[in-house]
């Protein structure tokens, strides 16, 4: 493999001729070799964005030749069309602080800028990764930033199928409005209701769990961009924040984005991914308790609940022939438990910010984009592969609330409790159906 060699604060290091990577990019790939997990597609997307938009920005704020900045944005928007790879090579356990990944996205658009202009690659005769690429900028204010966006792009989509779930819950139990059933409380029958309700309900908290993410979007939405590296702004001119943030407004399409109104916060505290890792986690909870309840319907046939039917989309045993399980709502229970499991890291990791810096921004990151993006391929496929082809069985449903005593409590008003807990008492005696008492 051919190789230019390039100079760092540490020494001589060989490149490959090829990439568009320098020094820190060689150094990154050679030192964290941990893991197969890289930056995700919209972790990528937003630090771009923001390069972009800082060389814009420094353009118009005669910091940047105008040269410099069209090119720096020329390369930044070939770097959004993935023609760069070197930083998804990077493994995302990585040095604190992303500096691994502000600092390769730096060099690469560096060099395919010093290219555009006439020059080669490791060069940097025009166009310098710190200099100019990383101008006003540090991997401090640069990775959070670049992360929040992400993070709200990404809940665009889920907040959309979380959504699309909701009204499929919706649907159904206006489908089940007067399929009668036996209500039960700590699993023993107590009294009737209708499947419809407990869609109803189901419904309702899936709705309050999407009104919880905008709370989360509004502390998201404070950007600590221009804090540089402890929140201070230094090296950052006065009106670059400002600037930014509606630069990247503009490039992201996100409504709202606002400066932090205290940057040292925003750079050494992360409460707000905690706070949407929590919602997450709300979500989850609400997801499990709804898919055990499912499970517990349509368990059976013969040995179960049997009060619903689930849509077969496998075959359930190895060694069992004929048996189908509830497989989808099995994954999706497992997916939720990893984002309660994710979320259990998340508050670790930012419960280490150390006076001016949390640095440990790459985990955060892998764990919050990896929540939103189990939860919302899981609950499209809840939503396609479970419940729309979820069929109620009304008849068994029905047969089993009227051998019940599940009546019963209807009756005490008019009989009294204790009179009807005698009645109870001689069914459940006799064996005969409650109503025959």
């Amino acid at each position: 493999m051919k190789t230019r060699q390039e100079k760092d604060a540490l020494g001589t290091v060989e490149v490959p001729t090829e990439s568009y990577g320098g020094s820190f990019y060689v150094r990154a790939k050679k030192n964290f070799q941990i893991s197969n997990v890289q930056a995700t597609p919209s972790f990528g997307t937003a630090f771009g964005l923001v390069k972009i938009a800082a060389a814009k920005v420094n353009g118009e704020l005669g910091l940047l030749e105008k040269k410099k900045s069209v090119v720096i944005q020329k390369a930044g928007e070939e770097f959004l069309e993935r023609k760069f790879p070197e930083f998804y090579e990077l493994d995302m356990y990585q040095a604190g602080a992303g500096t691994p990944l502000n600092m390769t996205l730096n060099e690469v658009l560096a060099n395919r800028a010093n290219e555009l202009l006439g020059g080669k690659k490791g060069e940097y005769k025009w166009v310098h990764p710190n200099d100019h690429v990383n101008l006003g900028q540090s991997s401090n204010d640069v990775t959070p930033t670049a992360l929040r966006l992400a993070v709200l792009m990404d809940l665009e989509n889920l907040w959309k199928i979380e959504k699309q779930l909701g009204e499929s819950f919706l649907k159904k139990s206006r489908e089940f409005s007067k399929v009668l059933k036996t209500g039960r409380t700590h699993l023993q029958d107590a009294v009737p209701v209708t499947l419809g309700q407990e869609f109803g309900a189901y419904a309702s908290a899936l709705n309050n769990a999407r009104n919880r993410i905008l709370v989360a979007k509004a502390e998201l939405k404070q950007l600590g961009i221009g804090g540089t590296a402890i929140g201070s702004g230094i090296n950052c001119h006065p009106q670059f924040a400002k600037k930014m943030v509606k630069e990247l407004g503009k490039l992201s399409g996100l409504n709202g984005l606002k400066v932090a109104e205290n940057k040292f916060e925003t750079t050494h505290s992360m409460a707000a991914f905690l706070t949407t890792s929590s919602v997450l986690r709300s979500l989850a909870v609400e997801l499990i308790r709804i898919c055990n309840d499912l499970r517990l319907m349509a368990s059976g046939p013969a040995a179960g609940f049997n009060e619903i039917a689930l849509p077969e989309v496998e075959p359930g045993s190895s060694i069992m022939p004929g048996k189908v399980n509830p497989s989808v709502l099995e994954s999706m229970l497992m997916i939720c438990t990893q984002v309660i499991a994710l979320d259990t890291g998340i508050c670790l990791a930012a419960q280490k910010g150390e006076l001016e810096l949390n640095w440990y921004t790459p985990l955060i990151a892998i764990d919050l984009l990896h929540q939103i993006e189990i939860l919302t391929s899981g609950m499209e496929m809840l939503r396609k592969d479970c419940i729309e082809g979820l069929k109620a069985h009304e008849k068994e449903m029905r047969a089993v609330l009227e051998s019940s005593c599940a009546m019963a409590t209807a009756l005490a008003p008019k009989l009294g409790y204790r009179k009807v807990a005698e009645m109870v008492k001689k069914a459940k005696r006799t064996g005969k159906p409650f109503s025959t008492i």
